[in-house]
């Protein structure tokens, strides 16, 4: 689910006696018998070899306060930016009230805006006064950040509340860990790190018991008893999605940066090593990333983070991208631009959602991949407490991937999508992307589904999305929304059917022929379709890079009885029938004119739809006069002169 959300220094001394003294109730007892804690799928001498690897004293990112070489320094100041400025406007604002009617607004109306909104208004706060205070170090900013902290901790949960279905973390019965709380640990954690003894102790305290009521201690417990938690993954359960990322770069990057017993914090980092293997098996071997673009950035963007939190911890003896799939994973953030930095809106990918320069150069620059285009010219850290001082380790020994430069193509054969774009150099800024498959997690019922990309916008094909999650949205009515199912994809439907559940159907690519000049791929839609008598239906689509190139779709459909026809295609701006063959297509400065050939003529309709779409679009179908038993619909999309 998608919930968008360098040196190292000791903890103080104050933090270590408070852990100590609280060992018991800390879970710590249990854990400094090394070797005598069983786990689930954890090997105990994993744990122990790792514990040799890490310092005596827990500690993040960065350095605490009190190093003023580093605070002062010109390249902390560059980090840290104007939030100095922007912690001063925080000082004139009440903080923003919990309110747990819009925490409970989900259970009663299955819809999660307005308690999101809420917790989200609350978590953006701690960021800029913990940076301000540490550059300035005058302690103007510690009695908000004290109030910030103290409120976090009275909070009733840092889980959102979609992912609180009984409301058991709401009421405090039992904790699970999600996206929103393993990142809220991370921060806290890395705040108490930086501010170091200017934080006082009572605070501190409460953070630090929060901390292993609400994460350390619920996550030790799954991975004792293999149950709870269920994004760690198991050998029953390989694949895994980016919650498995994202949660584990949160937890085990609080526990390194807080717990002050070696052996402790390696539990979570041997969790972090362990379990993540999951995460990388739910990747295509292509590394297609079957949940959509937005998910790569998240997912394997949290992966990086994690690898950094291991590598930093066991000062470089714990490297994840050491496997050899992370290469194909870190290409497709790559791979995956049709042109002008455009992605396909596969899966619940969001319409608008662009490269992720930023991760990819990473990877360029810890991989050695050979994109001289994406040079790692900023920290990838960003505006996250936790990561705003990671660094970018390169990876020991790495060459220059395989198949890294990005040519005119990327076809990623184990998930049936092509991407298609101009030859490297070349003006034209016309590109294609289609998929036969890639229908696992995240799925869309859009089996042959394409979407067209022209001048930097994408004005006709697959919608993406959903921009928005509900109750709905993962449970067993999720395809009765158009957005999800195929009425909303430039797909076709038949004899008045959509498509079946796409994660049921297996996809077969019968024919493919890449040449500079065009591309071309042959879909088998037939298995996607519940239609007695239908025994035909092919798509074929070319992409030809001549001049300003061209999109040709064309379907062929046959049965054994007369059936009804019909194929859409979504519009993300407006669109606009010019004559009884010719339709324009525009967004933005993009302007696509679609040629409709068909046996006998077709009738054109309209269907705006906007529920979990942002924005809404204009579904137009286009549909044969009459029903048929053989046809030929083809469509070719050229950019307008």
């Amino acid at each position: 689910m998608h919930d968008f959300y360098h040196p190292r220094s000791a903890v103080t001394s104050l933090s270590l006696l408070f852990f100590v003294c609280l060992g018991g109730s800390l879970g710590l007892g249990s854990v400094r018998a090394a070797g005598a804690e069983k786990y689930d799928e954890l090997d105990s001498a994993r744990v122990d070899a790792i514990a040799h690897m890490l310092s005596g004293q827990p500690a993040g990112f960065g350095k605490p306060i009190g190093d003023r070489t580093f605070w002062s320094s010109l390249s902390a100041k560059a980090v840290a930016g104007n939030v100095v400025f922007e912690a001063e406007k925080l000082l004139a604002r009440p903080f923003p009230a919990w309110d747990d009617s819009h925490y409970l607004d989900y259970s009663k109306t299955g819809q999660r805006p307005t308690g999101e909104k809420m917790m989200r208004a609350r978590d953006g706060w701690l960021y800029p006064l913990a940076m301000a205070e540490c550059i300035e170090n005058k302690g103007r900013f510690l009695p908000q950040i004290r109030e910030v902290l103290l409120e976090y901790v009275k909070q009733p949960t840092w889980t959102l509340p979609a992912h609180d279905g009984d409301l058991g973390n709401f009421q405090k019965r039992r904790y699970s860990v999600d996206l929103s709380s393993s990142a809220m640990a991370a921060q806290l954690a890395q705040a108490i790190y930086l501010l170091g003894e200017k934080l006082d102790s009572e605070t501190k305290e409460k953070v630090l018991s929060a901390l292993n009521e609400r994460v350390f201690s619920p996550v030790r417990e799954s991975l004792r008893t293999g149950k709870g938690n269920w994004w760690l993954g198991s050998t029953s359960r390989p694949v895994q999605n980016n919650w498995n990322a994202v949660c584990l770069a949160g937890v085990a990057g609080a526990a390194r940066t807080v717990l002050p017993d070696p052996r402790d914090r390696a539990v979570f980092l041997a969790a972090g090593e362990h379990y993540s293997k999951y995460f990388v098996n739910g990747f295509r071997g292509d590394g297609y990333c079957d949940e959509g673009y937005g998910y790569w950035s998240y997912g394997f963007g949290n992966y990086s983070v994690l690898r950094e939190i291991l590598m930093d911890a066991t000062r470089g003896k714990v490297d994840l991208f050491k496997d050899p799939k992370v290469a194909a994973m870190a290409l497709y953030g790559v791979r995956a631009v049709m042109v002008d930095a455009r992605v396909p809106t596969f899966a619940d990918c969001r319409l608008g959602t662009k490269a992720d320069r930023l991760w990819v150069a990473y990877c360029n620059s810890v991989l050695n991949l050979g994109l001289p285009e994406y040079p790692l010219s900023q920290a990838p850290g960003g505006k996250a407490l936790q990561t705003v001082f990671m660094g970018a380790t390169p990876v020991e020994g790495a060459g220059t991937a395989k198949g890294s430069r990005i040519g005119p193509r990327s076809f990623f054969e184990n998930a049936g999508v092509l991407v298609s774009r101009p030859i490297p150099g070349s003006p034209g800024r016309l590109g294609v992307a289609v998929k036969a498959g890639g229908n696992t997690s995240h799925s869309h019922n859009d089996i042959g589904s394409f979407v067209i990309a022209l001048n930097g916008e994408l004005p006709v094909g697959d919608p993406g999305g959903p921009h928005a999650y509900n109750s709905q949205t993962f449970g067993p009515r999720r395809y009765e929304n158009k957005l999800l199912n195929s009425f909303g994809h430039p797909v076709p439907v038949v004899d008045g059917k959509l498509q079946k559940d796409a994660t049921k159907v297996v996809a077969k690519i019968l024919s493919t022929k890449f040449t500079d000049a065009a591309d071309e791929i042959r879909i088998d839609m037939r298995p996607a379709y519940d239609v007695p008598g239908l025994k035909k239906l092919e798509r074929l689509l070319t992409y030809a890079r001549a001049g300003s190139g061209q999109v040709v779709v064309e379907d062929v459909v046959e049965s054994s009885r007369p059936i009804a026809f019909e194929i859409a295609l979504p519009a993300t701006g407006s669109f606009k029938q010019l004559d009884e063959r010719r339709i324009e297509f525009a967004a933005g400065q993009a302007r696509l004119i679609a040629v409709v050939e068909t046996p006998d003529g077709f009738t054109v309709s309209d269907e705006v739809v906007s529920e979990l779409a942002a924005p809404s679009f204009h579904r137009v179908g286009l549909k044969l006069l009459k029903p048929v038993t053989s046809a030929k619909v083809r469509v070719t999309f050229r950019p307008a002169d």
